[in-house]
Formats: structure tokens, C-alpha cells, sequence
């Protein structure tokens, strides 16, 4: 059987831009793919850290019912101050208080915080266990700051 060289030619050529083709498709694909994830990743904005100068006290009560938020030298343009607490409780897993402060034109704020939950002047407190996280987040005409610290009971 005798093959045409013009047929054999054409077949060659197919065959390369073939080649050609699947790899810059392949080629594209990764680097789409890769763009893609890079663009479809999650994105948190970061707070910066409150400045040095404030001062935070945190203290539990002695039946570690109740802890103390004590915190002085708020920035002067600060308008409210947001504040989390978290913890692990024996019987109830992860727990917290969240809560807000209005502190215009305060220098200092000071709270009582129940670690548990109130209806109706009852109150029902949890057994904590471990650390509390407490979160301080400032806000003022500068933005929002941060504060975070882990406390021993």
C-alpha cells in the first residue's frame, strides 16, 4: 500500500497544531486556575493594635461569677468600645459575653461583666474552665483598634 506524501504532510501538520493547541489550552488552565484561587481566597481585614498607652485591667471575682473590665487612657476620639469575652465552660463547651460601651469623650471605663446568664434577675453561671479571651475593639475617627490578651482565672 502506497501512502500519497501530500496526505502524510497534511497529517503531520494536523498533528502539531494539535500538539500547539493542547498545550497552550493546558497551559492557560493552570495559570487561570491558579489566578482564580488566588482571587477567590477569603479576605479579612486587619485591625491594628491599639496603642500601648491604654491600660487594661481584668480581674475575677473570688466565686469567679463576675470578672472586672477596667481599662484608662482611652484615645480622646475614641466613641464606643466593643468588648468579647470567650471561654470554655465544664458542661456547656464554648461560652461568651459580648457587649458595648459608650465612652465619648471618656478617658476611662469601668464594668462589671456576669459570666453566665441573667432572666429576670436570675442567674444562671457558668462553670468556666480554663482561660478567658477578651477582645477590645476601639472605634473613632481614626478607625477601629484592637486589643487582645488570654487571662487566667
Amino acid at each position: 500500500m502506497k501512502i500519497n506524501k501530500k496526505y502524510l504532510y497534511i497529517g503531520g501538520a494536523v498533528l502539531v497544531v494539535l500538539i500547539v493547541l493542547l498545550t497552550v489550552f493546558i497551559g492557560k488552565g493552570k495559570s487561570s486556575n491558579s489566578t482564580q484561587g488566588a482571587n477567590s481566597l477569603p479576605t479579612q481585614e486587619v485591625i491594628p493594635t491599639i496603642d500601648s498607652s491604654v491600660k487594661v485591667d481584668f480581674s475575677v471575682s473570688s466565686d469567679k461569677h463576675w470578672v472586672t473590665l477596667a481599662v484608662q487612657n482611652i484615645p480622646q476620639t475614641t466613641t464606643s468600645l466593643d468588648y468579647e469575652l470567650s471561654y470554655e465552660t465544664g458542661s456547656k463547651g464554648l461560652q461568651g459575653v459580648i457587649g458595648n460601651a459608650d465612652v465619648t469623650g471618656k478617658d476611662s471605663l469601668e464594668k462589671k461583666i456576669a459570666l453566665g446568664t441573667a432572666s429576670s434577675g436570675v442567674y444562671t453561671w457558668h462553670d468556666v474552665v480554663g482561660n478567658i479571651k477578651l477582645t477590645l475593639r476601639f472605634t473613632g475617627d481614626y478607625g477601629q483598634k484592637v486589643f487582645e490578651k488570654e487571662y487566667g482565672l
